[in-house]
């Protein structure tokens, strides 16, 4: 195991470790051990993919830990499968696992962020709530979804929309497990890393653009560890100061997801959900630069920089599409009252909240990053 990161979520009696480095996996028991987690059953939820690569090693680090009953779960692989249907088998078979309350499990969430959003809200409500370690295999999982306790899962065609908020008890994520990634997924966590930069950090920004985007791609090992470091660090930081997301600063993380989510799940998938950010991301920047909120200089820069990262700007526009979008926008999370809300970007760095905007300029934008 190689020199690791550990950030802490500061949180009172909910706070929890995040632990970044490359060869965890193979010290994944006596991590959990060492972090006071007791245990003698786990139940360890993942997908065909990833336990292909992975399971073994995490099965034998949690025998040499002590682990007397470990269970895998596995669930349908890709966005397609967070639904209720894989959410009430994940419950049933947990409760067929451990069924005497006496020996709740530790469950464990191997996988991306499907894995660890419907994994998350299983443990959540599984017994009024079991503790569950969140063990990214993606970047997208790594530096967002494992991060903040948001567990959920779609349904009724909306996105998230049946969910809890549980914290986990610890994050661990081993950047070798990135190294079996597609460079397609890659590239879509790479949109999540260009958002925290864009709305969060400037000095995250200008080093994508200074060069660290294409060592990312690479996985270049000390960009990974760094990178992905400060991304955690900048969502810890953000959910400390609104774990519950009621004061509207959680807000900045959604930079991209209105319109991405409604476009993500109205192309049926179509696109990863990276993908569908970053056309969400150029729609809002659009919007921000009708508004005056936003320079075309800095639209000009996150354009330059997504197309860098292999991102979309646009997606081919089919009959229909436009129309599900907008019903699908109608049932944003973050809209209240009849009134919608976006995050819009401020400068490099920065945002501001822009509520009940005019539809005729949300529709304006919706259809320039439908491409004909």
């Amino acid at each position: 195991m190689s020199e690791s990161r550990r950030i802490e979520v500061n949180l009172g009696p909910r706070s929890y470790p995040v632990v970044i480095g490359a060869g965890l996996l193979g010290e994944f028991g006596a991590m959990l051990r060492a972090e006071g987690l007791r245990q003698t059953g786990a139940f360890l939820i993942t997908d065909p993919n990833v336990a292909g690569h992975y399971f073994e090693k995490v099965r034998a680090s949690l025998d040499a830990a002590g682990f007397a009953k470990i269970v895998r779960h596995d669930i349908t692989a890709g966005e397609a499968g967070k639904n209720w249907d894989e959410f009430t088998k994940t419950c049933a078979a947990m409760l067929g696992a451990f069924p005497d309350a006496a020996t709740a499990p530790l469950v464990l969430l191997l996988g991306g962020g499907v894995v660890g959003d419907l994994g998350g809200f299983a443990a959540a409500v599984f017994r009024r709530g079991v503790p569950f370690v969140q063990i990214p295999t993606t970047l997208l999982a790594a530096v967002d979804s494992s991060v903040g306790g948001k567990v959920a899962v779609n349904f009724g065609g909306v996105k998230n929309i049946m969910g809890a908020f549980s914290q986990p008890r610890m994050v661990v994520c081993d950047l070798d497990a990135l190294r079996t990634l597609g460079q397609r997924e890659v590239r879509s966590g790479m949109a999540e890393v260009i958002k925290y930069g864009a709305v969060c950090s400037r000095s995250l920004f200008e080093q994508l653009e200074a060069g660290a985007l294409e060592k990312m791609l690479a996985l270049d090992p000390a960009a990974l560890t760094d990178i992905v470091a400060q991304c955690m660090r900048l969502k810890a930081d953000v959910v400390e100061q609104d774990e519950l997301d009621r004061l509207g600063i959680r807000n900045v993380l959604n930079f991209g997801h209105t319109i991405g989510h409604a476009l993500e799940l109205s192309a049926d998938y179509a696109l990863t959900h990276g993908e569908a950010i970053s056309v969400g991301m150029v729609a809002a920047t659009r919007m921000a630069v009708k508004f005056g909120v936003v320079g075309e200089d800095f639209q000009k820069r996150l354009i330059a920089l997504l197309g860098r990262a292999g991102l979309p700007l646009t997606h081919p526009d089919a009959p229909g599409l436009y129309d599900r979008i907008l019903r699908a926008l109608q049932l944003d999370k973050k809209f209240r009252d009849g009134k919608n809300l976006f995050v819009l970007p401020a400068g490099i760095g920065t945002w501001a909240p822009r509520e009940n905007v005019d539809w005729e300029l949300v529709h304006d934008c919706v259809r320039a990053v439908l491409a004909g």
